[in-house]
């Protein structure tokens, strides 16, 4: 089995895949996230992958030197390499059939010979003008391309050949597109489809069978931002509400000390957890913590530049690790310079005063440093919980914001 990925300029395949995708000249700009259909995931009008139009995507060749210049070079290259590998089975197959007749070597001298006067005497121009045409045709054949039998249409030579099998070519000297163009360069046909198009035409690659399918990842930064949530804020809230149930379960002030601790732990989890995630993945981010994370200000010799960048993302997991994510002078400080968030500051002291609370309950068994015992109620677990939900969904909306960037 298997999942496919294509690209489509205008409604016309230029290229597909299995298992795998290439980006070609589309960028992360062009990505798609839109799920019309949520009860559906094949539903043909959900899309994840790359969108662009015509013009940009013409551009981009244009930039690397394809245009009808270099397709019409294409062109001429294979066509002669078509033609040489033509007139060379045409003498194997005539020297077989004068040796031993049969029917095949007799049919084969005849097929060669009549496509070989097809492509010797047609030139670039005529081939463009009609690849079109012999598309727009392609479906009134599909029992001929299935059974890979000749076509023949009444004094129209080469549409005739181009939407029949190649006799008398080498697979390997078939090129992109086969019989429909004479080209090697999936760019050079790009630029056929391009010519027949207008600017604002849609130009596609489709992934959504991979992502289905398990072999790509969905586009993570896409989907969080359609839903105005990351995952770890969505792990956060689902540990809060799971605690706001225990909280409302009963009212015990064990129980109620036990939940306040763990309400400040889930807000020190999402904070570990975005800032490893974003330092790992994204180079931008990943300079800047290096540049303001002190365990990193030491000088690195030249000859241990590249040790020291293998090493790199390991020392990074470890430092992260390191750090006390209750201490709100460091985060707030890391999350300012490195990930470019502002924690409310109408909002410190009180978080302050919970995380100090909650290493009392931790480390001094829920008593304060004269020993008298901290008295957490339900409203207290209430009140944190809507605090820390305000703060993180505030950074939480920051992170958001900067997924989407091009820059790295």
């Amino acid at each position: 089995m298997g999942s496919y990925a294509e690209i489509k300029i205008n409604g016309n395949e230029l290229i597909d895949w299995k298992n795998t995708y290439d980006e070609w000249y589309f960028t992360k700009a062009d990505r798609v996230r839109h799920i019309a259909n949520k009860e559906d995931k094949y539903d043909p009008e959900n899309i994840i992958g790359y969108r662009t139009n015509v013009a940009t995507l013409r551009r981009r060749l244009q930039l690397t030197g394809n245009d009808l210049k270099s397709v019409e070079c294409d062109f001429n290259d294979t066509r002669s390499i078509w033609i040489q590998n033509m007139k060379d089975m045409l003498l194997l197959y005539q020297e077989d059939k004068e040796s031993k007749y049969d029917q095949f070597r007799s049919e084969m001298v005849d097929r060669i010979t009549s496509q070989l006067e097809i492509v010797k005497n047609t030139s670039f121009h005529d081939w463009k003008k009609a690849v079109p045409i012999a598309l727009k045709m392609s479906d009134n054949y599909t029992e001929q391309a299935i059974m890979n039998r000749d076509v023949y249409i009444p004094d129209e030579p080469l549409l005739s050949l181009m939407l029949s099998p190649l006799a008398g070519v080498y697979d390997h000297s078939l090129g992109f597109m086969g019989s429909t163009f004479p080209c090697t360069y999936v760019e050079s046909y790009a630029i056929i489809l391009f010519d027949m198009c207008n600017d604002d035409d849609l130009c596609e690659l489709n992934i959504s069978d991979l992502v289905h399918g398990g072999w790509v990842d969905d586009f993570e930064d896409i989907a969080q931002t359609q839903a105005g949530i990351t995952v770890f804020h969505e792990h956060f809230k689902q540990s809060l509400d799971e605690l706001s149930t225990l909280n409302n379960s009963s009212e015990n002030k064990t129980l109620q000390r036990m939940i306040f601790a763990t309400a400040i732990s889930t807000v020190e989890a999402y904070l570990s957890d975005t800032m490893k995630k974003q330092v790992l993945n994204r180079h931008a981010i990943k300079r800047r913590f290096v540049k303001h994370f002190k365990s990193f200000n030491k000088n690195v010799k030249e000859s241990g530049v590249f040790e020291f960048l293998d090493t790199l993302d390991e020392r990074l997991n470890e430092e992260i690790d390191k750090i006390s994510f209750h201490n709100l002078d460091t985060v707030t400080g890391l999350y300012k310079n490195v990930l470019l968030c502002e924690f409310p500051k109408d909002k410190i002291s009180k978080l302050d005063t919970a995380i100090n609370i909650r290493h009392d309950i931790v480390h001094r068994n829920g008593k304060k440093t004269d020993g008298s015992l901290i008295m957490v109620s339900q409203q207290d677990v209430v009140n944190l919980i809507e605090l820390v939900q305000y703060i993180i969904k505030e950074i939480d909306y920051q992170i958001i914001d900067g997924l989407l960037d091009n820059v790295e």
